[in-house]
């Protein structure tokens, strides 16, 4: 016996049989007929995906503690070789660089110094053999034809007092060097410095160290920043976007099904909260609640979805006024359905689509919020990091040391300009317009 049609089967105007294909299923279809908006759909994955296996990546060693201050590694480039040869190289070139200002400095006064010598030169045969010693002696010149010393303007006489330590080399060239000489005592430590960096080098493996995107001003990894401070900025970005929609959805539904006085009470407190400056709001509640330390994120998440419902709250209270009159309703009803569950299973579900977009365009939104009040001091404070600390602080010596700009700032930008990418795609893909196009 010939199996029987099912009456419910969907067949085209050739009697071909159609297989039902579901609205999310559809709008897959054409999202992945966006080429820009699946690599940005792929892209915002793996950052979400790298920001929550971040701290288990510094739990096991595969990225260093962004916290962690390595004094010896302050301000080192972007490379691929060991910090420590890094850090001895650039104490190397501050060595050499102090040598040569004491040197020229020396060369400056040579003719002066010899002048004023002169009637100590009876001396060298009594401290013939003594290289390297320090003896005191006193002598007095005219600081006027040396040039003005500073603190002696006035004065015809610049008296050096008995004590002062005074070093020559025989069998070389003469040179001064004043214990008290700044740039003397900068070009010791540096060489102390070297000196015991090559002596730990072998030993301590946290000169061992690459950083690919150098360290910041305490010696901190900016790689482990950037990645830490992207896990904090994408989770204001989602938490923001995920409490604004529930508030939002909330009382625009209420208020597009219900209508009447509660209609119009609703939409006039949305309007009061309008006309209120956004940022201002967040600022003045951020400068009232004060830094919290690591309780400010969450003061920040409350700062912003106070007040960043109103929009969606206007879209949903749209949509409900459109479908609540649908024969879809009607039946629910009719059947004996409650206004909550007409709102929460039928209405809210023929709106998701326009949530999901928007909640995906609010995103990038919420998180340059949060970047611009860390930029300005009232975001995220200390230890943690967000790609708003980490700019605002690259921004304040980008002349000097431009990495720790160009790191957090590239990465934000690329997650933003996926965000937009996706939510365009997304917003195509659901629009029921759209869904023979292409």
């Amino acid at each position: 016996m010939p199996a029987q049609k099912k009456p419910l089967d969907a067949v085209n105007e050739f009697n071909q049989y159609l297989k039902p294909v579901s609205l999310w299923t559809d709008a897959w279809r054409r999202l992945r007929r966006n080429r820009m908006a699946l690599v940005s759909l792929w892209v915002v994955l793996a950052y979400i995906a790298v920001s929550l296996a971040a701290p288990l990546l510094a739990r096991v060693g595969i990225l260093y503690d962004y916290t962690e201050q390595v004094i010896d590694h302050v301000n080192l480039p972007p490379s691929f070789r060991p910090a420590g040869q890094l850090a001895i190289e650039r104490f190397e070139d501050r060595a050499a660089q102090l040598e040569a200002a004491i040197g020229g400095r020396g060369a400056e006064l040579s003719s002066g110094q010899d002048d004023y010598l002169e009637g100590y030169e009876s001396l060298e045969g009594e401290v013939e053999g003594m290289e390297g010693e320090d003896f005191s002696f006193d002598f007095a010149y005219d600081a006027t034809e040396l040039g003005e010393v500073e603190g002696a303007e006035d004065a015809d006489l610049l008296s050096i007092e008995s004590g002062s330590n005074f070093s020559f080399s025989y069998g070389g060239t003469e040179s001064a060097d004043i214990d008290s000489d700044p740039l003397a005592a900068e070009l010791d430590r540096a060489r102390t410095s070297i000196a015991r960096l090559e002596s730990e080098l072998a030993m301590n493996e946290i000169h061992a160290r690459v950083y690919l995107l150098g360290t910041d001003d305490l010696g901190r990894d900016m790689f482990s920043r950037v990645l830490m401070g992207g896990r904090i900025s994408i989770m204001i970005g989602i938490v923001g976007a995920l409490t604004a929609v529930a508030i939002g959805i909330v009382v625009g539904a209420i208020a597009g099904y219900v209508g009447g006085w509660l209609d119009n009470f609703l939409m006039r407190f949305v309007d009061i909260m309008y006309s209120l400056p956004y940022l201002l709001v967040v600022i003045i509640i951020m400068s009232m609640v004060g830094n919290q330390g690591r309780g400010s994120i969450v003061i920040l998440f409350v700062a912003i979805a106070l007040v960043s419902w109103l929009t969606i709250s206007r879209v949903v209270r749209g949509q409900i006024i459109s479908l609540k009159n649908s024969e879809f309703v009607e039946a629910a009803r009719s059947m004996g359905a409650g206004p909550a569950r007409i709102i929460f299973r039928h209405l809210l579900p023929n709106t998701l689509g326009i949530i999901v977009v928007w909640t995906t365009l609010s995103m990038p939104a919420f998180i340059m919020n949060e970047s611009f009040l860390s930029f300005l001091g009232l975001g995220v404070s200390a230890p943690d990091a967000s790609w708003g600390t980490l700019v605002s602080e690259g921004v304040r010596g980008m002349t000097l040391r431009p990495w720790q700009l160009v790191g957090p700032a590239i990465a934000m930008t690329i997650f933003l300009f996926c965000m937009n990418f996706l939510g365009d795609g997304l917003r195509d893909a659901l629009d029921p317009q759209s869904k023979n196009r292409g």
